[in-house]
């Protein structure tokens, strides 16, 4: 009896980490067991969106673009980076400059990049938008210091994590992401284009957060002047418009060939947005995942390349394009300044609070990405190109040995009737002759 006592000890005691495992990777709430030791605050991404507002008038080609790149280099590399800088030019702009910095993560070739433009451009506004003219000048606080400042502080955050992520991780401030104007011989995007096209070796698959204009979204109240004109809604709406699951015809129609690999990648991404949302309670109907059937910022150029991506944008268009008095924008004015902020938000205090909910997505989504080996989370640990799969769980190959191990024992003991001495474990593909193991150390 004391054989048979601890045999059926053994046997359970093999079968509980393997019950453990599976439910560590089915419970998403253990994710709030682990606490970060930094995160990243609304207050420094303002401070940074300030300081990057003061150089002034960030047009390419300008001392203020340069001044403000310069800046962005020295503040990463004193948090230990090491700064890639990343020249290049077009047919505008003889001196653009992308600033790239990298944390190695266990898979080389699957890429998280999160990114935001450094530059700024000033020019008329709908009915007759993208005139520019000399007197026409922008501090770029909201397009996109905010952008910018926001991914800075979450470089500084990633930094003290000091904690190697499931992906590699990049971080990228473009430059020339703004459309010169109606005379220009080129679109905008040209950073973020370079990067796509010259940096991404073609067996690396992405996905792509952007950062370009928020801070003006939930919980940001909408201000008495917006209620005034018929606003009906409390507070702003955060967006993500990323890459789409029902609706992809701008892609489409822009020559895009959407392959299942795409749809299961946006699929993946839409879902984890969602689900990152649920996990810090926003409201659904003020942070809102949807279809990107716009396409005008960088994400552009990662989705076209084959890339999933998302684009983080508090207020949405201009009201005349819209027909909606709740959203305005100061983007590509000279309106676009901190204290222009400030005013529509209702106060500093506002800003960082909009702020506060773009940095908690993003920092939520690379904080499950460097412990996905706590969560079992195949989406964030299998080299392959699509995040669809089958879910097991990161230590499958720990515990399947328990559970053959396990399944001997009951066949045995069904097929006999007695408790065996000694079982066989084996497995698809091994020599033809088992390897035994004793369940018990010694004879009663």
């Amino acid at each position: 009896m004391e054989r048979q006592r601890r045999t059926v000890s053994l046997v359970l005691l093999l079968l509980v980490p393997a019950l453990l495992a599976g439910s560590i990777a089915s419970t998403p709430d253990i994710q709030q067991q682990v606490e970060p030791s930094a995160w990243p605050d609304g207050g420094a991404a303002y401070d940074n969106m300030q300081q990057l507002a003061n150089f002034g008038y960030r047009r390419i080609d300008t001392m203020a673009n340069e001044n403000g790149r310069d800046w962005i280099v020295t503040e990463l590399e004193a948090m230990g980076y090491d700064v890639e800088r990343q020249p290049f030019t077009s047919d505008e702009c003889s001196n653009c400059e992308n600033i790239v910095v990298t944390i190695n993560g266990t898979l080389e070739n699957n890429w998280m990049v999160a990114g935001a433009h450094h530059d700024a451009i000033c020019y008329t506004p709908p009915p007759v938008a993208g005139i520019t003219y000399p007197s026409c000048t922008s501090s770029g606080a909201y397009d996109d210091g905010t952008g910018s400042g926001a991914l800075l502080e979450l470089a500084r955050v990633f930094m003290e994590w000091n904690i190697t992520p499931t992906h590699t991780w990049k971080l990228g401030w473009w430059d020339y992401e703004e459309w010169q104007g109606s005379g220009s011989s080129e679109s905008g995007g040209q950073g973020s284009l370079h990067f796509v096209s010259e940096q991404i070796p073609d067996d690396v698959n992405v996905t792509y957060v952007n950062y370009d204009m928020f801070a003006l979204n939930w919980p940001v109240p909408t201000p008495l002047a917006s209620r005034s004109t018929g606003c009906d809604e409390d507070f702003w709406t955060l967006y993500m418009f990323t890459s789409p699951v029902d609706d992809w015809s701008y892609y489409e129609d822009r020559g895009l060939e959407v392959t299942p690999e795409m749809q299961a990648d946006a699929e993946w991404l839409q879902k984890r947005l969602k689900d990152i949302n649920e996990n810090l309670s926003h409201p659904t109907e003020w942070v809102r995942v949807i279809d990107d059937t716009k396409g005008n910022s960088d994400h552009f150029n990662f989705i076209m390349a084959g890339h999933a991506a998302t684009w983080i944008r508090g207020q949405h268009q201009n009201i005349i394009e819209e027909g909606d008095t709740c959203e305005q924008t100061p983007k590509h004015q000279r309106s676009d300044s901190v204290a222009t902020l400030n005013t529509l938000a209702g106060g500093r205090p506002n800003v960082e609070l909009g702020l506060q909910t773009g940095l908690d997505i993003v920092a939520m989504l690379a904080w499950w990405d460097r412990n996905a080996s706590l969560y079992g989370d195949n989406d964030s640990t299998t080299d392959i190109h699509s995040h669809s799969g089958f879910n097991f769980p990161l230590e499958w190959w720990m515990w399947l040995p328990m559970l053959l191990l396990a399944s001997a024992f009951f066949v045995h003991l069904a097929r006999t009737g007695r408790l065996p001495d000694r079982i066989s474990l084996w497995k698809p593909g091994d020599a033809e002759t088992p390897v035994e193991a004793d369940l018990v150390a010694d004879d009663d």
